[in-house]
């Protein structure tokens, strides 16, 4: 790629970021319907004064999901960009939804993943301008947070019938600066219910049955058996009972499962069942269902070689410098490497703290990330 492409990029960062600001304000809560499809229409308006087209694909639960595509040489392979236009904050999280300080922006969703959406979106103008002869799409996915559980197998499909074929995907998700991640963990939510008697808390207290306390139990048992580096149990929620006066006849509680192989997947189901069929609290029982499933992306010889294009990429133009890394969060990686894909997650903006009201974003990795995309693309000969 000339300079002429690089200087083109940073010439088209206020535009850019001004797009960013109104994808972020637009808020788009997972479950909030309307709000994915509202930051679907911020992005077609931008994208259809481009030249590109927009394939709108409507999910009966979820937001839609979007295909923007750029034509180039059918003999040539496509390439693929993916991110998401959902975030896990309901409307109203951050009080003033966009600030500026210090050199970057604060906002819900700004790094994971609208800014990545900013960012493919201009490597794939940027590409436009300097005459890459193969055709380009972005995925816009519309309940990624939630592991796809809205539009289920039909969403999951829909990601590998739209990347299947290509060279390449670069995973425009949350990124750290110097780090590409080219193997994640799979995630299984699942929801524990329990069931016991009610009683009343003075009176007849060894006549009642606590699903509380049976809960408790089967918390503890499921997190213990959590390693760092292989299978994880987070129980992040919980509900039950009715007073404070009266033993609860109901909890349930949810549990997120992290596992790196179908092997590990399978032991952390056994041991889900096992602790959810043993109660420990007399006249209690309990069962378990499945939230969501999503596989996890596995190091692959075709992935490390996409990164490897990357690496070679930064150094010869002095961009950055990535290491490949290992994350525990999972992604849509996981859908096109299902589908055959060489892919290369994490190569969105790049900040802090996303998930929680201090995300922000290093506005600089806007173009940053989009020259080291758009280069790697620009010089791929075969």
């Amino acid at each position: 790629m000339e300079q002429e492409g690089f200087l083109w990029i940073e010439s088209r960062r206020e535009e850019y970021l001004s797009f960013l600001r109104r994808l972020v304000c637009t808020e788009s809560h997972s479950f909030d319907r309307a709000g994915v499809i509202g930051a679907g229409r911020v992005v077609e308006d931008f994208v259809r004064g481009k030249g590109f087209s927009v394939v709108r694909q409507s999910f009966a639960r979820a937001g839609d999901g979007m295909l923007i595509l750029s034509p180039g040489k059918e003999a040539m392979a496509p390439v693929c960009f993916v991110a998401h236009l959902d975030t896990v904050f309901p409307a109203g999280t951050f009080p003033d939804r966009l600030k500026e300080e210090n050199g970057f922006l604060h906002g819900p969703g700004v790094v994971d993943c609208k800014g990545g959406i900013a960012v493919a979106l201009l490597a794939m103008e940027s590409l436009r301008k300097v005459g890459c002869p193969r055709s380009l799409r972005l995925l816009l996915t519309p309940d990624e947070e939630v592991s796809n559980r809205l539009s289920g197998m039909e969403g999951i499909r829909w990601i590998q019938d739209n990347s299947r074929g290509c060279a390449a995907a670069f995973v425009c998700e949350c990124g750290t600066q110097g780090e590409a991640v080219t193997q994640r963990k799979g995630v299984l939510k699942a929801q524990v219910i329990i069931r016991g008697k009610s009683v009343h808390a003075g009176m007849f207290y060894d006549q009642g049955a606590s699903a509380i306390r049976e809960a408790a139990y089967k918390i503890l048992q499921l997190e213990e058996h959590s390693e760092a580096g292989g299978i994880t149990y987070n129980c992040g929620k919980i509900a039950g009972g009715e007073a404070e006066n009266r033993v609860p006849d109901h909890c349930s509680f949810s549990v997120d499962i992290r596992f790196c192989t179908e092997e590990e997947k399978a032991r952390a189901i056994e041991h889900l069942e096992q602790t959810v069929r043993q109660c420990r609290v007399p006249g209690t029982s309990a069962l378990w269902r499945t939230l969501s499933l999503r596989s996890p992306m596995p190091r692959s010889e075709e992935g490390m070689s996409l990164f490897s294009r990357l690496q070679r990429t930064g150094e010869r133009y002095g961009l950055e410098r990535l290491r490949s890394c290992f994350n525990g969060g999972g992604s849509d990686a996981a859908y096109t490497v299902a589908a055959g894909v060489p892919t290369v997650c994490g190569l969105g903006a790049t900040g802090f703290d996303w998930h929680s009201p201090r995300e922000r974003m290093d506005k600089n990795s806007l173009t940053e990330r989009a020259k080291l995309l758009a280069a790697t693309i620009a010089d791929w000969n075969n």
